[in-house]
C-alpha cells in the first residue's frame, strides 16, 4: 500500500492565492498492487492540509474549497472536502477553545460588575444541530461558524428569536382555549401584540404573564430587558456529515412534475453531534431572568433551535 501526491484537482480563487493554496492543500491518493493486472490502483482518495500552521475554519469551510478534475470521480467531491474541514477541526479545536471561554467568563464578569444579573447552563444535544444551512455558501449547504474563532456557536440571535417564537406558540396555545379561536389566528394575534407591546392580552403561562414577554424581548420601540448571549460549545465538539436526498430533482428545478423514477441527489452538509454547549442571560431584572431561563431551557428541550428541527436536530437536553 503506497499513499502519493496528485496534481489532478483545482481552486476557483483568485489567482494571486491559487499557488498558496495547492501549498497549504493537497490531494493524496492511497495505491494498492493488483497482481492480478500487474498495476498499482487507486483505492481511496482525500484532500489534506499540509503545513502545519493554524488555519481559519471559517475560510477554510467557506472559501479555500478544492474541486478534483479527475473525469473518473465525483465532481463535487463535498464529502472529501468536508472530511478535510473535520481533521483540520479536530487538530486545532482543543488549542483555542479555552481561550474563548476566557474571553466569555470575563464579558460575563464585566456585566456583572456593572449591575446586571447573570444566568448560565448546559445543554447537550439530543442528536444533531446545524445552523445556518440555508446561508450562502459555495456548495449549497453552510453551517455558521464564527468568524474569528472558526468553532461553530448559536448567535444570541437566534436563541432569542427561538425563545420568543416558543412563548407565541405557548401563549397561543392558551389564548384559543380561553376564546375559542383557531391556533393560527390566535398565533397571529399573540405576535401582533408582542411586536407592537400591547398589554391588553390577560394570559399567564405558569408563572409567566404576558407583560413579562413584552418586557423580556421588547417591541419595535422599546428594547427587551433580557440580553442573550451567544452560545459556544466546550472542547469535545463532533462536527459530523449528514445527507439529505431530495427525490424529485426535476421537480425541484422547475422543469417537471414529481414522478418516482427521478433518479435522488444526495445532498452533504456539515452538523454538530453530541456536543454541550454553555448558554448565558443577563438582565438587570433577576425575576425577568430566571422566566426567560425558564422559556429558554423549555424552547431548547421541546422545540429546537436551527434547521431539520421538524425531524429532531437542534434539540437538547439537561447534563
Amino acid at each position: 500500500m503506497s499513499v502519493k501526491k496528485l496534481n489532478d484537482y483545482k481552486f476557483y480563487n483568485p489567482h494571486d492565492t491559487i499557488n498558496v493554496l495547492t501549498s497549504t492543500i493537497s490531494k493524496k491518493a492511497k495505491f494498492e498492487f493488483n497482481r492480478k493486472k500487474n498495476r498499482e490502483e487507486k483505492k481511496d482518495w482525500w484532500f489534506e492540509c499540509e503545513k502545519d500552521f493554524d488555519k481559519n475554519m471559517n475560510l477554510l469551510f467557506s472559501k479555500l474549497i478544492p474541486y478534483t478534475t479527475n473525469p473518473e470521480e465525483e465532481s463535487e467531491n463535498k464529502d472529501k472536502y468536508l472530511n478535510m474541514v473535520i481533521n483540520e477541526f479536530e487538530r486545532i479545536k482543543k488549542k483555542y477553545i479555552p481561550d474563548v471561554w476566557k474571553r466569555i467568563k470575563q464579558t460575563i464578569e464585566d456585566f456583572q460588575k456593572n449591575g446586571f444579573f447573570t444566568q448560565n447552563f448546559s445543554y447537550a444535544l439530543s442528536w444533531r444541530l446545524v445552523i445556518g444551512l440555508g446561508a450562502s455558501h459555495p456548495q449549497e449547504t453552510s453551517m455558521t461558524l464564527h468568524h474569528i474563532y472558526g468553532i461553530p456557536y448559536i448567535p444570541g440571535s437566534a436563541i432569542k428569536g427561538v425563545t420568543r417564537h416558543w412563548a407565541v406558540l405557548r401563549f397561543a396555545e392558551e389564548l384559543a382555549k380561553k376564546n375559542n379561536l383557531g391556533i393560527e389566528k390566535a398565533i397571529e394575534e399573540v405576535s401582533k401584540k408582542l411586536e407592537n407591546g400591547d398589554e391588553s392580552l390577560s394570559l399567564f403561562l405558569d408563572t409567566i404573564s404576558f407583560q413579562d414577554l413584552i418586557k423580556i424581548f421588547g417591541t419595535q420601540k422599546e428594547e427587551g430587558k433580557v440580553i442573550f448571549f451567544d452560545a459556544y460549545p466546550d472542547e469535545n465538539i463532533e462536527l459530523k456529515i449528514d445527507i439529505m436526498n431530495p427525490h424529485y430533482p426535476d421537480y425541484y428545478g422547475g422543469d417537471k412534475t414529481p414522478t418516482d423514477w427521478q433518479n435522488p441527489v444526495p445532498i452533504k452538509f456539515l452538523t454538530i453531534e453530541k456536543t454541550k454547549f454553555q448558554f448565558y442571560l443577563a438582565s438587570r431584572d433577576k425575576d425577568l431572568l430566571t422566566k426567560a431561563e425558564n422559556l429558554l431551557k423549555d424552547a431548547l428541550k421541546n422545540y429546537g433551535i436551527g434547521a431539520k428541527t421538524s425531524l429532531g436536530y437542534g434539540v437538547f437536553e439537561e447534563v
